[in-house]
C-alpha cells in the first residue's frame, strides 16, 4: 500500500485530480455573478 502511495503513477493522478478540481471550481460560472456585476458598475457610475 505504501509504494502505491509513493509512486508517480499516483502522484500524478492525484495531482492532476486536484488541480482539475480547483479548475472545475474557480472557472465555473455562478448564479450570482449577474448581481455582482451589476454592483460593482453601480459603483463606478455613481
Amino acid at each position: 500500500m505504501r509504494a502505491i502511495i509513493r509512486s508517480d503513477l499516483f502522484r500524478n493522478f492525484a495531482s492532476g485530480f486536484l488541480l482539475g478540481a480547483v479548475a472545475l471550481v474557480a472557472l465555473s460560472p455562478s448564479d450570482r455573478t449577474d448581481t455582482l456585476k451589476a454592483k460593482i458598475e453601480a459603483i463606478y457610475k455613481a
